[in-house]
């Protein structure tokens, strides 16, 4: 208490611009530690880890071939992490539309010995927009809707029936790579953020969670193990159709290719 007393007496005895600089720092520095403290007064039911991954299935002219691939990379290091091409002959092969997407990645752990039912995760990221998805395992009963609480920016809220006691489940927002994302990330070079301000159940009251920061490498393995991804990047292969001579045709492509990952060790792949 005396030392509570002894900062509160120097706290006035600053000048009000000091004031006003230490208030803002301080309001700048509670969000960060909040999380943290709520964790030492509660126990904490919902481990929640978090990655985020790029994903590219494109066409590059190579000569009198045409150059097929899709690629799957931590967008945090840029390091890639699946690659996969097939050169063919130009005009004598179909493959799907060209297109890129940002997946956020969500590994929510129940620790306690009790099912979690109705359970809320609200997300925040500058890479969440109006055509973000939700994608989970046919099992797992889940919907995704992007809320607009008052006088703060919008949430992207995940509710998911039911969590067993002492399991895990891995959820996908899938956001297609549009201009505005392309410049955010490979040209303003600005970093990709996440928020979790909330989860909730009804075995809990509302409360920030902390939020780990996932290899990227780990924890795809962790979702093949689960078998949460019914979503046709888990175990995707290049599917190019040979046409005939007669079907031969050139396919005409707009879609401009990401900037290339990097190559880095398996070490190195999944790192933050």
């Amino acid at each position: 208490m005396g030392v509570l007393k002894k900062c509160w007496s120097w706290f006035w005895e600053q000048t009000v611009f000091n004031k006003i600089v230490i208030l803002g720092l301080f309001a700048a520095f509670v969000p960060f530690v909040l999380p943290t403290v709520v964790a030492w007064f509660r126990p904490t039911v919902i481990h929640v880890g978090v990655a985020f991954y790029t994903y590219e299935r494109g066409i590059q002219p190579q000569g009198m071939n045409s150059l097929y691939f899709f690629e799957r990379r931590n967008l945090v290091s840029d390091c890639s992490i699946r690659h996969e091409e097939r050169s063919v002959p130009s005009g004598r092969a179909k493959a799907p539309d060209p297109q890129a997407w940002v997946l956020i990645k969500l590994l929510l752990e129940n620790v306690s010995d009790r099912d979690i039912t109705k359970l809320r995760v609200g997300v925040r990221s500058p890479v969440i927009n109006q055509t973000t998805q939700l994608l989970t395992a046919p099992t797992l009963a889940a919907t995704g809707n992007k809320e607009a609480p008052p006088d703060v920016k919008p949430l992207y809220v995940i509710s998911i029936a039911a969590i067993p006691a002492s399991s895990s489940v891995v959820v996908s927002l899938k956001t297609p790579m549009d201009e505005n994302l392309r410049e955010f990330i490979y040209v303003k070079r600005r970093p990709v953020t996440i928020q979790v301000p909330y989860v909730s159940a009804d075995q809990f009251r509302q409360y920030p969670p902390i939020v780990s920061r996932t290899n990227a490498v780990k924890m795809l393995n962790r979702e093949g193990v689960l078998r949460t991804d019914d979503d046709a990047f888990a175990d995707e292969k290049l599917q190019v159709t040979m046409l005939s001579p007669d079907e031969s045709k050139e396919q005409e492509v707009s879609y401009r290719v990401l900037p290339r990952a990097k190559a880095c060790s398996e070490a190195e792949a999944g790192v933050w």
